[in-house]
């Protein structure tokens, strides 16, 4: 092998190990939703789960989700239990992201004069070029006021950037130790 083709594999390998790490853009920011919703039963307090959304649509972007003006309308699958360990696929979509649930659990509901739930989970989002990254997301309800109407609810996702462990530092360190390496074959 030529001394001058050792410098241009070397580079190759570094500009490959660097380009994988360029690729994995992680979503950051949040993401909020509003609507109306109806439950299993008449209380949001005592309910299991939304049988029907009515006009969710986008309310609040940061980060990645910007590009989403507030009002557009989003598509959520019910019926959807509160508590599942069952992921969903395309449980919200919006904007051109897409969210798989995995997991969502009651935190807190109450019964009363105006009933309440509150539903934590976790899942992951995907979409628009974007590495799929894992968010945390909280759902609340309470009664409307008049019985007639439906609740409404907010649904808020939070997707904060998730450091790479250092992998970016060890392909670095990896490409700058083979340099070193073809450096000292090329001078000796």
């Amino acid at each position: 092998m030529k001394k001058t083709q050792i410098p241009i594999i070397g580079a190759a390998m570094l500009f490959m190990a660097l380009a994988q790490t360029i690729q994995a853009i992680p979503i950051t920011g949040d993401i909020g939703f509003t609507g109306r919703a109806s439950y299993d039963t008449t209380s949001a307090g005592t309910a299991t789960e939304v049988v029907n959304w009515i006009n969710p649509n986008v309310n609040g972007t940061s980060g990645s989700f910007t590009g989403i003006a507030n009002g557009t309308p989003s598509n959520l699958v019910s019926p959807w239990f509160f508590a599942t360990s069952s992921a969903i696929n395309s449980f919200w979509t919006a904007g051109g992201f897409t969210f798989q649930l995995l997991s969502s659990w009651v935190t807190a509901q109450g019964a009363g004069t105006l009933g309440y739930v509150i539903v934590n989970g976790t899942g992951v989002v995907s979409g628009n070029g974007y590495t799929p990254t894992v968010l945390g997301w909280s759902f609340s309800s309470q009664d409307p006021a008049v019985t007639q109407d439906p609740a409404t609810f907010t649904f808020s996702a939070s997707a904060d950037s998730v450091p790479d462990g250092g992998a970016t530092v060890v392909l670095l360190g990896i490409a700058l130790s083979g340099m070193a390496v073809l450096k000292r074959k090329l001078t000796a």
